[in-house]
């Protein structure tokens, strides 16, 4: 049986932000650690003080306060960002490599997130560039509409 090679091995999300920390010359925090874990391992869009809350039972003895500077620095390396969701607040979630790239829609009548593909605003994205130099950002904004359970 053939050696594993250790670049063929999976990484999941706390590994790949290890290395990328280590890589930016960033220190790996057990924080830091504990808010990937959190992201990764649920569907939901969280606010800041539920990833606090969870990354406390994951590691107790993190500190709210610690967990609200692990997410600002991992939102700097490009590898958590957040969504505004109008009423519903501010939540976070993984991306650049550690997430596939989605936009966020949010129901005016029942306030559900649902998330869809984010190729979906490509063709306007490339026309807002053409047209007027727009760089459009959607993925940190929730788009409104009404949901097909609210639609009927």
């Amino acid at each position: 049986m053939a050696p594993i090679r250790k670049d063929t091995v999976p990484q999941g999300p706390a590994e790949v932000t290890a290395q990328r920390l280590r890589e930016r010359g960033e220190r790996v925090t057990p924080a830091r650690l504990a808010v990937v874990e959190v992201l990764a391992g649920t569907d939901e869009h969280l606010s800041a003080e539920q990833i606090g809350e969870r990354a406390e039972q994951l590691r107790p003895g993190i500190h709210r306060a610690t967990v609200y500077r692990a997410l600002d620095a991992l939102g700097e390396f490009g590898l958590v960002t957040h969504v505004h969701l109008g009423r519903a607040g501010t939540t976070y979630h993984l991306s650049g490599e550690l997430a596939p790239r989605h936009l966020h829609l949010r129901c005016s009548e029942c306030g559900k997130v649902l998330d869809a593909p984010g190729d979906t605003l490509d063709p306007t994205r490339r026309k807002l560039q053409r047209d007027l130099g727009f760089k459009l950002a959607p993925e940190q904004v929730a788009l409104v509409g009404i949901c097909a359970d609210c639609a009927g």
